[in-house]
């Protein structure tokens, strides 16, 4: 299904099947929160720029430094790791992502209780746009928000999770690369709210990128959503073998 759009129908199909296998063994508990806090860390520090590899987020996880790694992108670590827990809590409580929301999770991501929004309006040269007036930035989160609202995504949680994260990306509220990353944050956040769990969408960051500058441009959060359900098929796929083998 690599190279194949998968529909919405394949994936309540595959899940489907996953549930079928029910009760699941403690290995196959374990095995899926390791990969649920792995993909969420991996996909995360890779399309920040992060040289971190599967086994090295899986190493830095366990409490071992790497070398070469910076100390940052250690904390960032344990930083997603207490953001998989605060999902939990917000989804007990049937909490939407809005700027509130949005705000702690940043605040998470740098390690600060206070995230300011950012003073300029850079040139994203990697997403070929300027993001509007900073002095604007909680106007245009709150209509964001609110049109995310009114929106029906009943049909397909990923085409929300999508348009979550291209309209967090056009205001570009944060600096440095902090929006684009709770952005993913918040994408992954409604893929979790929606009885799936982070995946790794198993981009390049010149693919992420490319994907990211049409969605600004058009508006149109398709190929993102597209990315999303094959990513959650594959990871689907696995568990189930998990299962089947007995692990």
């Amino acid at each position: 299904m690599d190279n194949a759009k998968v529909s919405i129908a394949e994936l309540d199909e595959k899940k489907a099947i996953l549930f079928g296998l029910a009760p699941f063994s403690d290995g196959v508990k374990r095995l899926k929160r390791k990969t649920d806090l792995r993909d969420f860390v991996y996909t995360n520090l890779k399309l920040y720029g992060s040289a971190l590899t599967h086994g090295g987020v899986e190493r830095v996880l366990e409490g071992v430094t790497v070398p070469g790694v910076p100390v940052f992108e250690h904390r960032l670590c344990e930083a997603h790791r207490k953001l998989l827990s605060r999902f939990e809590s917000k989804i007990e409580m049937d909490i939407e992502v809005d700027s509130i929301v949005l705000n702690e999770f940043c605040g998470i991501l740098c390690g600060s209780d206070f995230t300011p929004y950012r003073t300029g309006a850079p040139c994203l040269y990697h997403l070929d746009f300027v993001p509007g007036d900073p002095e604007c930035i909680s106007a245009d989160l709150a209509e964001a928000f609110k049109q995310i609202a009114r929106t029906d995504f009943a049909a397909d949680i990923c085409r929300k999770a999508a348009a979550v994260h291209g309209a967090i990306v056009n205001v570009y509220p944060y600096a440095d690369s902090f929006s684009e990353m709770a952005a993913r944050t918040a994408m992954q956040y409604e893929l979790v709210k929606g009885g799936y769990f982070p995946v790794d969408l198993e981009l390049s960051e010149p693919d992420y990128n490319t994907i990211i500058a049409q969605a600004v441009k058009s508006g149109n959060p398709a190929p993102l959503a597209d990315v999303l359900r094959t990513a959650i098929f594959r990871k689907l796929h696995m568990l189930i073998d998990a299962v089947e083998r007995g692990v």
